[in-house]
């Protein structure tokens, strides 16, 4: 063995040569190109564990494997693969709903199969909105239809009273005038409901009276039925209105007088009752 000198006070003593045949340790990376190496070198992956768990941790943050990602276009350029992905039908017309609540309007869901593929509204959620609206559409007719049903109701309460005892007999009236001209052919109950829809019960009445006691209508008289019927009314059911008309008129002392002189509509509704009593 070959001793070393001795170093005198002030001095450095040289390194130790190194050992004949050892060679400086080649890293994982060595066969990567430079711009690589540096990349590992900086995220501190001298050993090739750390870069595997490093990967590992990344798809745990994402929580999808690569096959499963979603990458967002950006500004300005389509989102045609994003909305096919979530499930958008490829055309408008693949889209498909079935309602629950009755008929469909085709032309009504093809609009909204048009913007649903425009904004990129996947089959499902195109299905509940479709259905959402088909409820609603519902329950709004369902709730007009209710309020004309009830405004019918009203128009013909106020009618009835406004005639009074008569209304049977000019209602009746009016049913046979459209029975005389309704041409041959046509559906006569579906043209009166048709009208009745368009107008109300009520004018339809008033019209088809009017339009009959102008007429030879209110002259004739109508078939044989229960008992002796003239305008569909009863001459028992004239004698009672006849009796419960007079106690209303005595005690109204300003009914009572016109009534009593001959003029007013009570005196002109007990004179066609009469003509009714008396068949």
């Amino acid at each position: 063995m070959t001793e070393q000198a001795p170093v005198a006070e002030g001095q450095v003593a040289d390194a130790a040569p190194e050992a004949q045949g050892q060679a400086e340790p080649t890293s994982w990376y060595a066969s990567a190109e430079d711009e690589m190496k540096g990349y590992i070198q900086n995220k501190g992956w001298d050993d090739p564990m750390k870069a595997v768990q490093s990967y590992k941790e990344l798809e745990k943050f994402q929580g999808a494997s690569p096959d499963r990602l979603l990458k967002l276009p950006k500004d300005g350029e389509p989102m045609d693969e994003i909305y096919n992905r979530l499930g958008r039908p490829p055309t408008p017309a693949e889209y498909t709903y079935e309602s629950e609540t009755g008929a469909v309007d085709e032309a009504r869901l093809g609009m909204y199969k048009d913007i649903a593929h425009q904004v990129g509204i996947s089959q499902a959620q195109f299905a509940k909105l479709a259905e959402a609206d088909s409820q609603y559409i519902a329950k709004v007719q369902a709730e007009y239809q209710e309020q004309i049903e009830q405004q019918h109701t009203v128009e013909l309460q106020t009618l009835e009273k406004s005639w009074g005892p008569a209304f049977e007999e000019r209602a009746e009236i009016g049913r046979r005038f459209v029975a005389s001209n309704v041409p041959d052919g046509m559906d006569k109950k579906a043209t009166l409901e048709a009208i009745e829809n368009a107008i109300g019960p009520a004018a339809m009445l008033k019209i088809f009276a009017n339009a009959g006691e102008k007429s030879n209508i209110k002259e004739d008289k109508l078939p044989s039925g229960e008992g002796d019927r003239r305008f569909g009314y009863s001459p028992e059911q004239a004698l009672v209105d006849v009796k419960t008309l007079k106690a209303d008129i005595s005690s109204d002392p300003e009914r009572l007088k016109a009534f009593n002189t001959g003029k007013g509509s009570d005196y002109e509704k007990v004179k066609k009752l009469n003509q009714i009593i008396a068949g």
